[in-house]
Formats: C-alpha cells, structure tokens, sequence
C-alpha cells in the first residue's frame, strides 16, 4: 500500500511538473489554471483608472441573449463595412481573418447562427494616458499573457489581433498634435534634418494630421485612407501615400518617437540614442520591438499638382490586346517614375464591378507630377501614349486627360483621398515589388507573367499597381537608421493580386483560391527574384515572409528584437521573431 501510495503520489507530481512546464512554454489562456485570477484583473482596471474592458464581439447585440439589441443590429450591419466604425470598436478590425460572430441582416430574415469571441482579445485597455500602456506591459510580462497592439485595426495580416490576449488600445491616447517651425532632436547635438516636423502625441489618424499640416502650409506623408493610423503599422511597416515618392515613405519620416519596450520603461528613439529601436521601428514592422505612442515626423512645403487620368477598356471578347497594353505601360513605368510620376491603379479582364463606365475589362489609373505644367507631364507620357494609341477604337478604348491643382491638398482631398470598405473575411491576396531589370529585361517574360495573374474570367481576379516608390524612397537609401526592407531603395512599384470568395464558401473552396493567389505570386516571384514585398499588403499565408518581408534586414532586425524582448512579450503573426512561436489546437500561443 505503501509503494501505491508513494507510485500515485509521483505519478501525480509527474503529472503537475509537464503541466507547469507546458504552460510555461505556451501563454496562458482562459482555461489554463495560470490564467489571471479575477482580482488581478480588478487590480489592473484600477492602475488604469477603470480604463480595462472585457470585450464582447462587435456585432453581439444581433443575437439571442441579454445583450439582443434589434436597433443596434440595425446600425451594427448597416456600418459594418465602414472602417471607422470598426475602429471605434475595441476588437473592430480592417480586415479580420476569420470571423466568428458576423453581423445580421435581421430585417430581410436572416437567422442569426453562432456568435463568440474567435481570435479577439479577452480583454483590452483603453489607453488614454501613457501609464495605463505601461500597465499593460508590465500585466502581460508578469503573468504570461498574450499582449496585442491596437490603434485602429487597419491591418491585413491579422496582427492586431490574438485569441486569449490583452490588447493594449492606442486610438484613444491623444496628447495632441504640435508644429514644430525646426526640429531638435532630444538629446542629441546636432540633426540632418532641421526643417518644419509635427509631433504626432498618440493613435491619431492621418485625417486629423493632415487638418494640422494644411492649416500650417505644409505637407505630411501619411496613407491614401485618412482613416489609418499615423503611429502605428502603416508607418513601422513602411507606410506609402501619395506624397512617398517625392518625399519619402512613411518610415522615413520618422524622426524621434517615444517607445515602451518590454520592461515597461520609456525611452526616447532617435539617430543619437536608442538607435537600434530607432532602426527597428522605422520599416522593421509593428508590434513586435515595443510600443509606440508618439512619433516627430519630417514636414515638406507645398508643390502644385498635376494629375492623369488613365481609361482603356476592352471593346472585344478577346483578353490579349489589354495584356499587351498593361505589359507596355509595365514596362514605360521606371522611366515615367524617373521623370516624376507616381500614384495608383488596377486592372482585369473581368472585373466584379465596372473598372470605369460599362467596363468590366480594362485599365484606369491615376498618376501624378509634383511641380510640373501639364505640358512637362504630357511629354514625359508621349513615349508611352504612342504604343496605345495603336489599340485605340480598334480592340481598345483608350482615353487620357489631366487636371492641374494649385497645391497638394486640393489634389488630396479631390482625388487621392479614399475610403476602403472593412469587415470581410472573404478573400486572399499576394503581392511584389517590380524593379527596372525585371519590367524591361525580357518583354516576353512581362507579357507572360501578365497573363498567368490575369487568371481566367471566371475567377474575377482584381490587379492593383502601387507606384509609389522611386525619387526620394530611392535617395533614402543612405539613411543608416532605416529598418525598412531595401528592395524599396530599387524598386518602382508592387504589384497585389487578389481574389475572392463567397460567404459561405467551403474549406475546399476557399483553400482552392488560396492556392491560386499563391500560385499567382509565384509567377510575379519569378520575374522579379530578387525583389520582395511589401509586408503590410501582402499574403500573412506567405511561406517566404522572413525573406520576402525584411529582405537583408532580417538578422539584424532579429538580433535586436532579442537584446529588446529576449523573452517574446510582443508578438504578432508575420513579425520579427514570430517563428519562435505557434498556436496550438486551443489557441493557445507556444514556443515552437
């Protein structure tokens, strides 16, 4: 009876020790027995000044439970697509990956199915003051919980997000926006840059910076959406606009920022101290070195604005002609960009909706010059209006026209600024920088690459081209305390090919898109081989993101994420030092 005792007694404290080695090797979660005790998360809601949240799914009034709200439901699916809506929401999120608890059309019927929590955080801290960030750090690090960074969720890649976390909430932090006539930097002697800046104190949006550039004369680098946030992915991801190729891309307008790293301390990033987080943060990618809460940013005076408009549309069945003139406009772009054109535009050979009028094939773009006449911007895109004019009224429809504007925004706000709609979980998306070597080379390789990405028409595969690097992104190359990939120093622009699905689609099915955008990709990959991608618009089921990502970066970036967070408090899906960690079947985040 003795040695049973004894047995059983080892056995169970066998058993114990691998439990407590487990789940000192995971985060804990909900269910595990080192989840936070109540009181603990009380104490933490009143360090913070009762700015803690439990969070519930955004569109839980819509179903059965005391929390059925049929009004609210109404509002709920009417503003479901409207990004700053999602933002106001603490689990609100751009582009979720994989919604649990969608929102329901209750007036035409709809029966509202299953409704929990899925990969959003537990609980969130409203942080609007920066002590309640530092509680948040220092909670996380003491009890081994899952930690997320949220300002305003406009992120593709599922890294504001993370099932069993504590995520720290930025959109709230405001300690205002300041103009600065000449920057000095804290702490240092002397600067390379002694121009206007703006302090940017908190998770503003680009909308409320650009109100305080405009009222100054001058102008910021910030994304096309106003929406987005100005502190945080967009701009440690890289961050491009319609101001990045004469001034820069949003990483490199970084000056100094104020970070919280893992141990809870602040500190002050900039080129003379804390250079490594100042590298790191400034292209390196979000979440993952510490928090940022404020940023100083590089001012520009204003240009005037020339705009194209470009129209082509395919007036026959037949797909050729329209890959024949996008592999000519391909192959034009790193001598248009040279001569001072940037901006945006999409294509397909089928459409989902009209490209422009009934056309559901074709090309638009809209391009740009800064401080050029109209006749400068028409004779730098002769060369290329020469090769489509052979297609025009034949096999395609091909117009040209251009708007001048007085400064940069009346061109922002008239045509640059938009508005993406958020909210879905239905699609899948790759991407790829194109250098001049991989666009003029080989037309033949271009014109085939073009032809396998189209896809078929059946698929609706939807093209988009961002030329939005070149000029300064190139000169920025010099900048020692640049995190941000290098193949933005050579390439013109990237290249996303995208698709989707319907709600409701099947695993085969969705799986069966997912493979084709990777298989898509792999052909852009082979044309530019030497290139990458940029990390915020780009595929989070990429198998190549280390390389793809971060490019020769990529060591040193890892090792100061291991002298910053040697033991993983930040962590997000794609960011440096993710690989050491993976879920398991309960959510669970584990070392790998």
């Amino acid at each position: 009876m003795v040695a049973l005792a004894m047995y059983i007694f080892l056995l169970w404290h066998f058993y114990v020790s691998i439990r407590v080695r487990a789940e000192a090797a995971c985060k804990c979660i909900p269910q595990d027995d080192c989840w936070p005790a109540t009181s603990a998360w009380n104490e933490l809601n009143g360090t913070t000044s009762g700015k803690l949240i439990k969070t519930t799914p955004v569109a839980l009034p819509c179903y059965p439970g005391a929390q059925f709200d049929e009004s609210l439901c109404s509002y709920i699916y009417s503003q479901w697509t409207n990004a700053s809506f999602q933002s106001s929401n603490p689990v609100g999120l751009f582009a979720p990956t994989n919604i649990t608890c969608p929102p329901i059309d209750l007036a035409s019927g709809q029966q509202p199915g299953t409704c929990t929590l899925g990969t959003n955080p537990v609980y969130a801290v409203n942080s609007t003051d920066i002590e309640h960030v530092q509680a948040a750090v220092d909670f996380a690090r003491s009890h081994n919980v899952r930690l997320v960074i949220k300002s305003t969720g406009h992120d593709l890649l599922g890294r504001s997000d993370g099932p069993g976390s504590l995520e720290i909430w930025l959109r709230h932090l405001r300690k205002g926006i300041s103009f600065q006539e000449s920057f000095v930097p804290e702490g240092c002697s002397e600067a390379k840059w002694t121009g206007n800046a703006f302090k940017i104190g908190g998770g503003y949006v680009w909308g409320d910076v650009y109100a305080e550039a405009e009222k100054h004369g001058v102008i910021v680098v910030g994304g096309g959406a106003a929406s987005v946030s100005a502190i945080g992915g967009w701009m440690q991801g890289g961050g491009h606009g319609p101001a990045s190729r004469q001034f820069g891309v949003g990483a490199d307008q970084v000056l100094e920022a104020e970070v919280f790293l893992a141990d809870g301390n602040l500190i002050i990033a900039n080129a003379c101290q804390n250079q490594d987080v100042y590298f790191a943060i400034r292209g390196g990618g979000p979440g993952t070195y510490g928090v940022v809460v404020s940023t100083v940013i590089k001012a520009w005076p204003m240009v005037n604005v020339t705009v194209q408009n470009l129209a082509i549309g395919s007036l026959t069945p037949e797909t050729g002609p329209l890959l024949e003139a996008v592999t000519d406009i391909y192959q034009e772009f790193p001598d248009l960009n040279d001569a001072g054109y940037a901006g945006y535009g999409s294509w397909s050979i089928a459409n989902p909706a009209p490209l422009f009028a009934n056309f559901t094939s074709g090309y638009v773009h809209g391009v740009y010059v800064f401080n050029k006449t109209e006749e400068e911007a028409r004779k730098a895109f002769d060369p290329l209006l020469e090769k489509l004019s052979a297609y025009n009224m034949s096999s395609l429809f091909v117009s040209v026209t251009y708007v001048a504007f007085p400064d940069f925004w009346s061109f922002y706000w008239a045509a640059s600024s938009y508005q993406q709609p958020a909210g879905s979980d239905t699609g899948a998306m790759g991407s790829r920088f194109f250098d001049r070597s991989s666009l003029q080379k080989d037309r033949k390789a271009v014109r085939d690459t073009m032809d396998t990405i189209a896809g078929t028409p059946d698929e609706y595969t939807i093209q988009a081209l961002q030329l939005v690097s070149g000029g300064q992104v190139f000169k920025d190359a010099q900048d020692e305390y640049s995190g941000l990939n290098p193949t933005w120093r050579k390439s013109y622009f990237f290249h996303v090919v995208a698709r989707g699905w319907v709600s409701g689609a099947s695993d085969v099915e969705i799986e069966e898109v997912r493979a084709d955008i990777l298989s898509k990709t792999r052909a852009m990959e082979a044309l530019a081989p030497d290139t990458g991608t940029y990390m915020n618009e780009a595929s989070r089921l990429d198998p190549e993101w280390k390389k793809n990502f971060y490019g020769e970066h990529l060591q040193r970036l890892e090792d100061i994420k291991r002298r910053r967070d040697g033991n993983d408090l930040f962590y997000c899906p794609t960011c440096v030092g993710s690989d050491n960690w993976a879920p398991d079947g309960d959510g669970r985040l584990c070392r790998a």
